[in-house]
C-alpha cells in the first residue's frame, strides 16, 4: 500500500505541477506556453485543466491519509521533478517537440 501511495502521489504532484503553468498562462490570455495542441490561450486552459483534474484523481486514489508523510513527500518530489524538467527544456527550446525553423 505504501508503494501505491508513493507512486500515485508522485504522479499527482507531477501532473499538478505540470498543469498549473498551462492553466495560468491560458487564463491570462497567453498562448505561447508549449502544448500538444494549437498555441492558444484556450488550448493552454484545456491542457492545464485536464492535467489538474488528472492530478486530483490520482491524489484521490493515492489514499494519502493512510500514509501522509509518504504521500506528501512523494507529491512534493513530483512537483520538483516537473519543475526541474521545465527549467531545463523550456530554457533552451520552448517547444522541444518541434524542429527549429531555418530561413
Amino acid at each position: 500500500m505504501i508503494a501505491t501511495t508513493a507512486l500515485l502521489a508522485f504522479l499527482a504532484g507531477f501532473w499538478g505541477g505540470n498543469g498549473l503553468p498551462y492553466f495560468v498562462a491560458g487564463s491570462t490570455g497567453d498562448g505561447r506556453n508549449p502544448g500538444p495542441f494549437a498555441d492558444s490561450p484556450a488550448g493552454n486552459v484545456l491542457v492545464g485543466w485536464v492535467m489538474l483534474v488528472g492530478a486530483a484523481l490520482l491524489w484521490h486514489y493515492a489514499h494519502v491519509p493512510s500514509d501522509p508523510l509518504v504521500g506528501w513527500s512523494a507529491a512534493a518530489l513530483g512537483v520538483l521533478a516537473v519543475g526541474l524538467i521545465h527549467s531545463r527544456t523550456w530554457r533552451h527550446n520552448p517547444w522541444p517537440w518541434r524542429k527549429a525553423r531555418t530561413r
